[in-house]
């Protein structure tokens, strides 16, 4: 990549002063350059000791739309660079003169007091105190030492009183490939990220968003291994010992998403859940045609929803292999082949998306960070309905309906799902098995795959009557190996299963708590056993 690394101090428009210790400059491929005063380039002209000059500008990248799975470069566009951070740059020494940032529409102006030689750098972060919504993101180079991207202009002296740079991140395709530098793609992912910030704060102006950082690279494969080769497994939001992150694959003819806007919509939306919300879900594989564990279908389903809801579009699209010409696209409302339910991520994003089409986001995020962040229960699509319910009183029937429609119970103040009756043909068990007396049993099973798919949990409800350490027992049959987690408006604890019998010792609050148990071998069938007391 034609990069390189620099050290350098910059000072925030708020007038913060962060250590930028590691830089990717981008080069800018398209630069139009109009000075008031004097032509650019090298050489004198400088604006004299104690002047002042205004620079400003128009800052862009080429966006590729991906309409139906597949990237359309011929349709390529111009779209603004939003809300990222400007420095005015002495090129010899690094040292920033002047910042700012571009508003909604690309632009910037910003007046400094040049010393020779000048230079425009962008940077690929976003960084916003109050009033009014707050956060800090930006776009790394997870195989480059995590260091930030950015465009630098070529550098200039200033004679008059104004200067006019234009930057533009360029694509880099070159027509059957990548010829060039791909300066647009972390323009490109920022820009989403922006886009689904500015839905958030939309309802919510006072909102809070902790630090994330973003990581691509052209090197980003879907292969598991060690993040700085580029390793990254899939597109997938974390919560890494160093923050908040979300990592983005990159790896031409393979599967890159920096333009599959959908895709890191999606991913931001568990950086949604994480931070504003609850989530529940115990990870893993999936895919649309599964049937998965009820906290996975309502996460994923969540995320494919919400990524329509920010960019205002019925359809997930995400490209891959040769040139970036195939691909997944998919109606956020239709519903797929074989059964419909709760445990399908597709019916979950059909209720959620025509709920924000008929009554808007303001009430789903409501019930996401009020109601359902304090759910009893675990975090699942009946969850949610009882909080969007509560939140959105108008819209009970219109929901009840849209669930009932995808085969979920239309109850809509229940979130223990206790009327819900479809089971997809795995025994006519509750949704959660109450633990009478202190006991109870259930059965799981592997029918619809292994790890994290529909029967692979079995659901437990314990009414705790005073905050207290209790011991949980859990025992199944021979070969096999139960591990379980313990959760009370969110997850209190865990525990890995050391054979057929498995004791922890967990201070629960007063109240409804649930424990989640699975079998670590994934036998096709175990039937546990829980003690309380």
């Amino acid at each position: 990549m034609l990069a390189e690394t620099a050290d350098a101090v910059f000072e925030a428009k708020e007038g913060r002063q962060m250590n930028m210790r590691r830089l990717l400059r981008l080069g800018v491929l398209a630069l139009a350059i109009g000075l008031g005063g004097c032509g650019g380039g090298g050489g004198g002209g400088g604006v004299g000791s104690g002047a002042t000059a205004t620079i400003s500008g128009t800052v862009s990248y080429d966006y590729v739309p991906n309409p139906s799975g597949a990237l359309d470069y011929k349709a390529t566009v111009s779209r603004a660079v939003r809300g990222a951070g400007v420095d005015i740059v002495d090129p010899q020494t690094g040292v920033v003169l002047a910042s700012t940032a571009t508003d909604g529409n690309g632009q910037y102006s910003v007046t400094v007091s040049p010393r020779g030689q000048i230079s425009v750098r962008v940077r690929a972060q976003l960084t916003r105190q109050g009033p009014g919504p707050t956060w800090n993101v930006s776009v790394r180079d997870n195989t480059r030492s995590d260091a930030l991207y950015a465009m630098e202009s070529p550098s200039f002296a200033v004679a008059g009183g104004s200067a006019t740079r234009d930057l533009h991140a360029a694509s880099g395709w070159g027509g059957a490939g990548y010829t060039g530098e791909r300066a647009a793609a972390p323009f490109a992912i920022l820009d989403t990220v922006y886009t689904a910030m500015g839905k958030v704060a939309s309802v919510a102006p006072e909102a809070s968003f902790p630090e994330l950082r973003v990581f691509w690279s052209t090197q980003n494969a879907p292969s598991e291994g060690r993040i700085a080769l580029g390793q990254i497994g899939t597109t997938s939001f974390a919560d890494t010992n160093a923050g908040l992150a979300i990592y983005v694959l990159g790896k031409e003819n393979v599967d890159t998403d920096e333009f599959d806007a959908p895709v890191v919509a999606h991913e931001w939306g568990h950086y949604y859940q994480h931070v504003f919300s609850r989530d529940d879900s115990p990870g893993g594989s999936h895919d649309i045609a599964q049937l998965l564990d009820q906290r996975l279908a309502f996460s994923e389903g969540w995320g494919n929803a919400w990524s329509g809801i920010a960019l205002e579009r019925r359809n997930y699209t995400d490209s891959m292999e040769a040139a970036q010409g195939a691909g997944l696209n998919m109606d956020l409302i239709a519903n797929p082949g074989g059964p419909l339910g709760w445990y399908r991520e597709a019916s979950v994003q059909s209720v959620i998306w025509q709920l924000n089409g008929r009554f808007g986001f303001a009430g789903i995020h409501q019930a996401m960070a009020g109601g359902l962040r304090s759910t009893r229960t675990v975090t699942t699509i009946h969850a949610f309905a009882a909080a969007y319910a509560a939140a959105v009183p108008a819209a009970s029937s219109d929901l009840s309906a849209l669930l009932v429609a995808q085969s979920i119970s239309g109850a809509t103040n229940d979130p223990w799902a206790t009327s819900e009756t479809n089971r997809a043909g795995l025994p006519a068990e509750p949704m959660y098995v109450n633990v009478n007396s202190g006991a109870a049993r259930a059965c799981v099973t592997n029918q619809y795959g292994n790890d994290n798919k529909l029967g692979n949990f079995a659901y437990f409800r314990m009414t705790v009557p005073s905050a207290r350490s209790y011991q949980i027992n859990v025992g199944g049959p021979g070969g096999s190996d139960p591990d379980f987690e313990v959760f009370a408006g969110g997850r209190l604890a865990s525990s890995l299963g050391f054979g057929v019998a498995e004791t922890a010792t967990v201070n629960l609050p007063a109240g409804d708590v649930v424990l989640a148990v699975k079998d670590a071998n994934n036998n096709a069938s175990s039937c546990f056993n829980v003690q309380f007391q």
